[in-house]
């Protein structure tokens, strides 16, 4: 049986009977999916899966997204990535490349849907995902506010904005994964694909324009909404343990990775297995189909 229990902060359920490495049937996946589109952030507690079972349930939520920097795609597995301080490959790519506030894929124009992270090695301190709440933190903004934003599309690019107030910058693409990338416009306020709500979308990492709006107009609107989402009040830390698989909604989030030192022996290792997707899960497109 499935058990969800709140987190010790503002948003997200860790669960409790869950056996990836036995799969998960479809009354299942939809009670997690359920859960997910209403508390943002699940964790999947002391999963024991290899690469295979893992990529099987990061199927059931739609499409595996290979990584622009394909250097960073794991051999025999490039829907998958090894983040962390491990490996020379991923070292090659920073260890460090997603250490400022970001949603994944906002510079593609079919954005992610969802993004998990299943723990294998985890530093004794930090290593830590940082979370935020874009849909709280919408509803928390006044009518004018709203009204303003409505409608607006926002201009992204792989990283543009990275590397601002503190954060440090990510790696930057070669010409020929630049290529692939263009910039892109997505709607500020942005309409989730199952449930329809609407929600405050990527307003860091990414977003450096809005369509139609002077660039220092745009860039000073912009950093106006990140400040605010950024606030403590709409942020989740979480500590990994071996065997979670952290899973979040991608279009109703941003996140932030905590910075990692170079290993010097256990207790300072971190490596997760990373899996991003886009799409409707089959369960609901199978339901729509039905409708």
């Amino acid at each position: 049986m499935i058990r969800f229990e709140p987190l010790d902060g503002p948003f997200g359920r860790a669960v409790q009977g869950v056996d990836l490495s036995a799969g998960i049937d479809e009354e299942g996946f939809l009670a997690l999916s359920q859960a997910l589109y209403r508390h943002r952030l699940l964790v999947l507690k002391d999963q024991t899966c290899g690469k295979d079972a893992y990529l099987r349930f990061g199927r059931q939520w739609g499409i595996p997204i290979q990584h622009v920097i394909d250097t960073a795609r794991m051999p025999g597995y490039p829907d998958l990535l090894e983040v962390g301080n491990v490996t020379r490959r991923w070292r090659m790519y920073s260890r460090n490349t997603a250490v400022f506030w970001h949603t994944d894929q906002s510079y593609e124009a079919d954005v992610a849907t969802a993004t998990m992270l299943y723990a294998r090695k985890v530093p004794d301190l930090g290593g830590e995902t940082r979370l935020l709440d874009m849909k709280a933190a919408y509803d928390d903004l006044d009518q004018d506010m709203r009204g303003q934003i409505d409608g607006l599309l926002a201009i992204h690019y792989y990283g543009a904005t990275a590397g601002r107030d503190g954060e440090p910058p990510t790696q930057q693409l070669t010409e020929a994964q630049a290529a692939t990338v263009p910039p892109v416009s997505h709607p500020l306020v942005r309409a989730h694909s199952v449930t329809g709500e609407r929600v405050l979308y990527a307003v860091g990492g990414t977003a450096f324009g809005i369509e139609g709006m002077p660039n220092a107009d745009a860039d000073a609107l912009l950093r106006s909404l990140r400040t605010h989402c950024i606030q403590d009040r709409y942020v989740y830390a979480h500590q990994y343990e071996v065997g979670d698989v952290a899973i979040w909604d991608t279009q109703m989030t941003m996140h932030c990775a905590a910075p990692m030192d170079d290993p010097d022996g256990p207790g300072t290792e971190r490596l997760l297995w990373r899996i991003s997707v886009r799409g409707v899960p089959d369960a609901y497109a199978r339901k729509r189909a039905a409708a």
